[in-house]
């Protein structure tokens, strides 16, 4: 499988890297810069990104760790969009696609805390879930053209103020501040370009907390696949190359604690850690 993973370098610069075969390209020496939108844009150009890559030099990088692979321009999640997660949160599958804004300052990298705040002394839970790069703009889009857009793939979890939440959604507010605490949302551990991904339909998808399965699904379940899904979105907001969609999240959300660890996991895309901690 090759992937494009950013990481640290041991005189603390961070790089991006090509994985494939084992062997380690480093296309931030070739002159890739930091912006995940450069990047996005290099997946959907594959002439402009095989020419950069015959630049790119070898690197001794399998020990390097992990980052957060980029900070997009924008992160959206989708909302209830299997049908048994919508019903165990107390409603029928929504009929409309419900989206939401995910901030991109609440986004942390693999191994990276969860950092529960000391205040917050009510239910928090992990959402497990896979995430789409977009590498091209949308505007108005047609189902092809966000097929198209689409680059690469890797896995999330949406951490949510759950009890908060509930207060919000009672109050008829948004549910911005439950869903965007610093921390609240893990990304990684790299991306891996359409080409190399399992057909949609075929991924299973499945968060375990301390080792123990929670959540499990085909993302043949999923109610809006990612096309439609962005053909809706960008009726409503320009889309950019550099954006970032949550795709939803399965049943069996449980609350959470410090101390535990989180993996996200589906196949072919890897593996998402994260410790949870007190703050």
């Amino acid at each position: 499988m090759s992937s494009l993973r950013r990481a640290l370098s041991p005189d603390g610069r961070p790089h991006w890297l090509w994985v494939a075969g084992g062997f380690f390209r480093d296309l931030s020496a070739a002159g890739v810069n930091d912006e995940l939108a450069e990047v996005a844009g290099l997946l959907a150009d594959m002439e402009r990104f095989q020419e950069l890559l015959a630049l790119a030099p070898e690197a001794a990088a399998s020990t390097w760790p992990l980052l957060l692979p980029g900070r997009p321009g924008k992160a959206l999640c989708l909302g209830k969009n299997f049908a048994a997660h919508a019903r165990e949160m107390g409603s029928e599958p929504p009929t409309e696609l419900v989206w939401f804004a995910k901030l991109p300052d609440a986004l942390i990298g693999p191994g990276e805390a969860v950092v529960i705040p000391a205040w917050l002394d009510t239910r928090v839970d992990p959402e497990a879930e896979v995430v789409i790069l977009l590498g091209r703009d949308l505007h108005n889009c047609t189902p092809m053209q966000a097929k198209q857009s689409i680059v690469a793939y890797t896995l999330g979890n949406d951490i949510t103020a759950r009890h908060q939440q509930s207060l919000d959604k009672d109050r008829g507010w948004p549910w911005l501040r439950a869903k965007n605490l610093a921390t609240f949302g893990c990304v990684g551990p790299a991306w891996v370009p359409v080409s190399e991904v399992l057909p949609f339909a075929e991924i299973t998808l499945r968060g375990r907390v301390n080792g123990v399965v929670r959540q499990k699904t085909s993302l043949a379940d999923i109610i809006w696949d990612p096309e439609r899904a962005l053909v809706e979105i960008s009726r409503w907001t320009p889309l950019r190359a550099g954006d970032i969609i949550f795709l939803g999240t399965p049943a069996g959300v449980a609350p959470i604690h410090a101390g535990d660890e989180l993996v996200v996991e589906a196949d072919g895309l890897g593996k998402l850690i994260n410790p949870v901690i007190r703050g």
